[in-house]
C-alpha cells in the first residue's frame, strides 16, 4: 500500500494531477463499460420482445385455436324449452327432437322407522352417540373401533366419541363410499343416496361389523329404492341413459324433466357472434404484437448519447440523467434483423391466403379483413358486417382460415400454403423465439420480464468476455494509479528533504 502524500512540499495538487492523468488512461475502460451497457440494454429489449411473443402464443393463439372459438356452434331449442337444455359442440350437426318419459334416478335407502335412544336428555339427534342408539350393537365402554362398510368404503367408528352427526360426516367425506348421507336432527331418521344415477346405482351396500348401526337407524339393506335409467326418444329412436347429461350427435343434452308429451326440438347452427368475437380477438392480438415489434425496429437511435459514467453523473441533475439515459436507450433494436424478419414473415403469412384440400384458397379479404395504408405497417382492419355475411355463405370459413393444421403446428417451424393463420403465427413466433434465445439467452417459454438470461447465448458469451476485459483493465489502471502516486510521493519526499537541507544551511 503506497502512502499518498499531498503536494505540501511542491505546492502542487497531486490528487488533481493524478485524476487528470487517470481520466485519459481510463478512456478505454469507459468505452468497454459503455459497450457492455449498450449490450445489456439491447438484451433487455430482446427479452421484452420474447415475453411479448410468448404471451401472444400462450394467451392468444392457443386460446383462439380451441374449437369453442373458431368452430363455435349454438343449439336453439323450440317447443318444450324447459325440459331439456342443450349445448352444441364444434362437431354437432343436424337437428334433434327429444321426448323425455322419465329422468335417470339414483338408488336410495331411507329409514323406514325412527330410531330410539337411551339418553332422553339429548334433543338434537346429531349429538347422540351411536352407542346410545337402541339396537346399534355398540358397547359404549369398549375402546375397540368398529368397522362399518358402506359402498366401497370401510369407515371406522370410535364407540367413545362417535355421534350420529360425525358418522354422517365421515360417510359424506369418503371418496370411495360413492354415496351421500343426511339425517333429520328431530327424528334421527337417515337417508343414503348413491352418487351415481341409473340402474348401476343400485350398488349401495351396508355391511360389516357395524351393520347393526344401520338397522338401529331404521335402514333395511334389502329395501332399496333402486336407481333407474333415463327413458327418452330422440328423433323417434327409443334410448336409455344412465345419467341425465350426455352427448348425442355432438350436442350435449341435459334432461331437466319429462316433456309430458311435448317434445323439445333442437337446431344446431354456427354461433356467429362468438366467431366474430374470435376473429376480432385475433386481429387485436396480431395488431398488438406487430405494433410492438414495429415500434422497436423504427425507434430512433441517438448514437451521440452514450451511456453515462459514474463521474459524468456526478455533474448532472437527476432529471438531466433521466433525459440523457432515455435518449441513450432509444433504438436498441433499430432495424434489427430478427424482428424485421419476423414482421415480414407475419405480414406475408396473412396476405398469402390459405389453400384448402379442394384446391381453392381463402383470402383474408373474404373475411372482411384489410390492411391499412403504408404508414400503418401491416395493421389489420376488420369489417364485422362483411365477416357476418361471409359466415352466412360459408359457415366453415373461420375454422379453415384460422384453424387449419393448428394441431400439427408444433412439428416444425416452417409453414405451408395449407396451414391456417394461427398455425402460421405459431410457427413464426416459435422460430423467432429460438433466434432470440440463441442470440440473447431469453426464455422460449416464460412471460416473466425478470427471467434470467442463458449465459451460453452469443450475447451472453460476449458479455462474459467483456467482463473479463473490464476486470483486467481495471486491475491495470489501479496499478498505473498506484505507480503515479509512488512517483509523486518520491518527488515530494525528495523536495521535502532538499527543503530541510536548505533551511539548515540558511540557519547556520
Amino acid at each position: 500500500m503506497v502512502t499518498r502524500i499531498s503536494g505540501l512540499a511542491s505546492g502542487m495538487d497531486i490528487d488533481a494531477m493524478v485524476k487528470k492523468l487517470m481520466t485519459a488512461e481510463s478512456a478505454p475502460l469507459n468505452k468497454l463499460n459503455q459497450q457492455k451497457q449498450l449490450m445489456e440494454w439491447k438484451r433487455d429489449n430482446y427479452r421484452e420482445t420474447s415475453v411479448k411473443l410468448v404471451s401472444f402464443l400462450q394467451d392468444k393463439l392457443d386460446a383462439l385455436s380451441k374449437s369453442s372459438s373458431i368452430s363455435a356452434q349454438k343449439a336453439t331449442i323450440t317447443g318444450n324449452t324447459t325440459a331439456v337444455s342443450a349445448t352444441a359442440t364444434s362437431v354437432a350437426s343436424g337437428s334433434l327432437e327429444v321426448e323425455v318419459t322419465s329422468l335417470a334416478t339414483a338408488a336410495r335407502i331411507s329409514s323406514v322407522s325412527a330410531p330410539s335412544k337411551t339418553d332422553a336428555t339429548t334433543t338434537d339427534w346429531g349429538d347422540v352417540k351411536l352407542s346410545a342408539i337402541v339396537g346399534s350393537g355398540i358397547d359404549a365402554s369398549s375402546t375397540d373401533q368398529v368397522e362399518v362398510k358402506i359402498g366401497g368404503a370401510s369407515i371406522k367408528i370410535d364407540p367413545q366419541t362417535e355421534t350420529l352427526s360425525s358418522f354422517v360426516n365421515k360417510i359424506n367425506s369418503s371418496t370411495t363410499a360413492g354415496v351421500s348421507a343426511l339425517y333429520d336432527s328431530a327424528t334421527g331418521k337417515v337417508s343414503i343416496t348413491s352418487k351415481t344415477t341409473g340402474l348401476a346405482g343400485n350398488a349401495i351396500k351396508l355391511e360389516g361389523a357395524g351393520a347393526a348401526v344401520f338397522s338401529a337407524l331404521g335402514l333395511n339393506a334389502t329395501v332399496l329404492s333402486g336407481g333407474a335409467d333415463a327413458d327418452l326418444k330422440v328423433n323417434g329412436l327409443k334410448i336409455a341413459r344412465s345419467t341425465n347429461s350426455f352427448t348425442i350427435n355432438g350436442v350435449q343434452l341435459t334432461l331437466n324433466s319429462a316433456t309430458g308429451g311435448t317434445s323439445s326440438k333442437i337446431e344446431v347452427s354456427k354461433d356467429v357472434d362468438t366467431l366474430v368475437t374470435s376473429v376480432k380477438s385475433f386481429v387485436d392480438a396480431y395488431n398488438d404484437v406487430l405494433s410492438f415489434m414495429n415500434s422497436k425496429v423504427s425507434e430512433e437511435r441517438y448514437s451521440k448519447y452514450a451511456p453515462l459514467s459514474s463521474d459524468q453523473k456526478k455533474d448532472m441533475s437527476d432529471d438531466e440523467i433521466t433525459l440523457w439515459t432515455t435518449k441513450a436507450k432509444s433504438g436498441m433494436l433499430k432495424n434489427d434483423s430478427i424482428l424485421t424478419s419476423a414482421i415480414a414473415d407475419m405480414r406475408s403469412a396473412i396476405v398469402e391466403g390459405v389453400k384448402l384440400a379442394d384446391g381453392s384458397k381463402i383470402d383474408f379479404t373474404q373475411l372482411g379483413i384489410t390492411t391499412g395504408t403504408y404508414e400503418t405497417k401491416g395493421k389489420l382492419i376488420l369489417n364485422t358486417e362483411k365477416l357476418k355475411t361471409a359466415l352466412e355463405e360459408k359457415p366453415e370459413i373461420i375454422n379453415n382460415f384460422l384453424g387449419n393444421n393448428y394441431a400439427a403446428s408444433s412439428l416444425n417451424n416452417t409453414y405451408t400454403s395449407d396451414d391456417g393463420i394461427l398455425a402460421r403465427m405459431k410457427k413464426i413466433s416459435n422460430s423467432t423465439l429460438i433466434k432470440l434465445a440463441e442470440t440473447a439467452g431469453t426464455s422460449k417459454f416464460s412471460s416473466d420480464l425478470t427471467a434470467a438470461f442463458l449465459s451460453t447465448s452469443s450475447m451472453g458469451t460476449e458479455l462474459t468476455s467483456l467482463d473479463r476485459r473490464i476486470s483486467d483493465l481495471t486491475k491495470k489502471l489501479t496499478m498505473r494509479e498506484t505507480n503515479y502516486y509512488k512517483k509523486f510521493t518520491a518527488m515530494e519526499t525528495a523536495i521535502n528533504k532538499y527543503n530541510n537541507i536548505s533551511s539548515s544551511l540558511i540557519r547556520s
